[in-house]
């Protein structure tokens, strides 16, 4: 079996063809034969030098993956803010590990800079506000999130001053996640960026379309049509339909758990009956 057919070389640099021709050479020797190439002194010397490099240039590789990745699962989604948000371009600062200055919290937030911005700036995003997510910056040490147009930037807030600070601004604000060292893979897997931006952001749209993801094509494509089929469970259909109108639980028959919620929608009447927490008939009148 070949040991090496499904490695992927993103390597870079001006010997970046010769360590794929190698790898492509011992992979046709093991093609070749059931049992490992004999290397050489020179081939094994050559082989460990190459491999760090190529296990770095993977990672590079990984890393830029994941950031292109998770920029484009948090565009587009909306948020809601758990606090008042400067109307500035400049955003706020959440760090990761939370600073020991006395002027930031638990949550790695500097309160003194917060109530500054808001002050001088008038807030951007209210607290409990849903709002879009309009750009995704992933740097080296930082995630940054703008939302409903990311702050109205230097002059806008300059003349947004004149009025009351505390005045709803046009422009949205932003919001710079600060992980104070390289970001790994680690960092940018969705649930765990997820997790750290709980801290001031609610989250709960963009963990249900993860969620909805996940789900077999049939179910999914029944919640994205509003409709509900037999098989999902109460959150699904939470999920398609909604809040019913009205629900009856019925006495348990043979260790049975019976639940039958109700629904007008565009003027028909649905019966969804569940039987031990799934949908086991769906009626339309």
């Amino acid at each position: 079996m070949a040991l090496f057919a499904s490695l992927a070389v993103p390597c870079f640099g001006p010997r970046r063809y010769e360590v794929a021709r190698y790898i492509l050479d011992l992979n046709d020797s093991c093609a070749a034969t059931e049992s490992p190439p004999t290397l050489t002194v020179g081939m094994k010397l050559k082989h460990l030098c190459w491999f760090p490099g190529l296990l770095i240039a993977l990672s590079q590789s990984t890393v830029a993956d994941d950031k292109q990745q998770l920029a484009q699962l948090l565009l587009g989604k909306e948020v809601r803010s758990l606090l008042d948000l400067p109307a500035t371009k400049e955003g706020i600062d959440i760090y990761y590990v939370p600073s020991t200055n006395k002027r930031s919290d638990e949550r790695g937030l500097d309160l003194g800079d917060l109530t500054k911005w808001l002050k001088d700036k008038g807030v951007g995003v209210e607290a409990r506000e849903w709002e879009l997510i309009t750009n995704v910056i992933v740097g080296n040490d930082k995630i940054e999130l703008h939302l409903g147009g990311g702050g109205q930037g230097r002059r806008g807030s300059k003349h947004a001053s004149d009025v009351s600070p505390t005045q709803r601004r046009a422009g949205g604000s932003r919001i710079n996640f600060r992980y104070g060292t390289n970001l790994t893979s680690a960092d940018l897997q969705p649930e765990a960026f997820l997790r750290f931006a709980e801290r001031v952001l609610d989250v709960s749209e963009i963990r249900a379309f993860l969620d909805k993801q996940k789900l077999p094509t049939e179910i999914r494509r029944a919640i994205e049509a509003n409709r509900v089929v037999e098989g999902m469970s109460y959150r699904l259909v939470l999920m398609s339909a909604g809040e019913p109108e009205q629900k009856r639980i019925r006495d348990n028959t043979g260790g049975q758990f019976e639940e039958t919620w109700y629904y007008m929608k565009e003027g028909h009447r649905w019966i969804v009956d569940f039987v031990n927490g799934k949908v086991a008939r769906v009626q339309v009148y």
